[in-house]
């Protein structure tokens, strides 16, 4: 499958005091850890590790800004170094389209403390100012308007100034001394009822309320550096998913889910047994194969790994041409480029297979290979059940 637009994105490491190229490898992962490409009907998952080579490295990454991907928008590489003898570094950076390869200086700030190193776009942040295209107005996000709540205030006003004039009518025209009082002289004039009533509307905090939301709201005079905090929250929250996933994918192992037979003696590629390895990846192989046959025919096993990559594995098996289980058992050591037999019976046989790859800078598949020793008419049968298991080791 093709990807979408990639850019070259080129780094170079040396050693300030004695310019020496530095040793070690850097990570790339695309932030968030998926990406979908809605063009070419793919998922855009996983990392690179790319080894240093005099200091310097090279890859093609898939451009932040590539058309038909999603998330459309916030799409970032993570870089991580891990150069030899030096402390570990993490850094974010945004990758255009554009023409030529992009040194990663031009990329990432120098100091990877400053929490501002991924920042919202000034462009996006001005469209949500009061004055811009997207503006984040009191009704977008629930809160009253200075407008209506000073409606509300004047209606408040209004009703307590009615309710005082109310009450010192009824008292005014109580002359049968209804309430025990005759003399009106000590009731609430309206006049002093406005006044308190504007005295009241007029203070600083009548309620108390306003030193409460002081304390409990992020103040609006501290601008944006809140975006700093969440976006390395966001950061932190991915690495730590990274690093789940890491731990997850360090044992994977592959079942034969049907029977698989054959007559022939040519080496062929088992339909269920293989499995996908990493650049650089150094795995452990754990081989459980349940098998019948022929005597006559027993079985050979070979593997295909990715170019470049170094095999090592021995067969647990009786010797070929046994007609029982029982018999020497083969534990001679195999490169990638040598395949080798045992004995099998018709009443079925274990074969337990060991040994380690070590994968160069190209990835790959771990491919188990069989066939029968000698071509017979009754097939030799890796049965359901068998099992490839992969362990990394470093």
């Amino acid at each position: 499958m093709p990807l979408p637009t990639t850019r070259v994105v080129t780094g170079h490491y040396v050693n300030p005091a004695t310019g020496a190229n530095a040793t070690g490898r850097v990570v790339l992962t695309p932030y968030p850890g998926v990406w979908t490409d809605e063009t070419n009907d793919q998922v855009l998952t996983g990392q690179g590790t790319v080894t240093l080579v005099g200091g310097a490295f090279s890859q093609a990454l898939v451009t932040t800004d590539a058309a038909g991907v999603e998330p459309a928008t916030g799409r970032l590489w993570i870089l991580e170094e891990r150069i030899d003898g030096r402390p570990y570094r993490r850094r974010a950076f945004a990758l255009n389209a554009g023409v030529g390869s992009v040194d990663i200086t031009d990329l990432v700030e120098a100091d990877p403390g400053n929490v501002t190193y991924i920042r919202t776009p000034t462009a996006h942040a001005a469209s949500h100012a009061s004055d811009g295209t997207d503006p984040v107005t009191p009704a977008s996000i629930g809160a009253e308007t200075p407008a209506a709540a000073q409606a509300k205030a004047n209606a408040a006003q209004a009703a307590a100034e009615a309710t005082a004039a109310g009450a010192l009518s009824a008292h005014t025209a109580d002359t049968t001394g209804v309430h025990g009082i005759a003399d009106t002289s000590a009731l609430e004039t309206t006049a002093g009822a406005t006044a308190k009533v504007t005295a009241h509307a007029a203070a600083s905090d009548p309620h108390g309320d306003r030193a409460w939301a002081t304390g409990q709201f992020y103040p609006l005079s501290s601008g944006n550096a809140l975006n700093g905090y969440l976006d390395d929250a966001l950061l932190r929250i991915t690495d730590l998913e990274t690093r789940m996933t890491n731990v997850e994918a360090e044992t994977r192992s592959v079942a034969k889910t049907a029977d698989e037979p054959v007559t022939n003696n040519t080496l062929q590629d088992d339909n269920e047994l293989l499995i996908s390895v990493v650049a650089q990846g150094w795995y452990e192989i754990a081989m459980y194969i349940d098998t019948e046959g022929d005597p006559a025919a027993d079985l050979t096993m070979g593997w295909s790994v990715p170019a470049g990559a170094a095999l090592s594995w021995t067969e647990s098996g009786v010797s070929a041409g046994n007609t029982n289980n029982i018999g020497s058992i083969k534990l001679q050591r195999n490169d990638a480029a040598t395949a080798s037999g045992v004995g099998i019976i018709a009443a079925g046989s274990v074969v337990l297979l060991r040994g380690v790859l070590r994968v160069a800078s190209t990835g790959g598949t771990l491919q188990f290979r069989w066939a029968q020793t000698s071509t017979n008419a009754t097939p030799t049968i890796i049965k359901t059940g068998s099992v490839l298991k992969l362990t990394r080791v470093a």
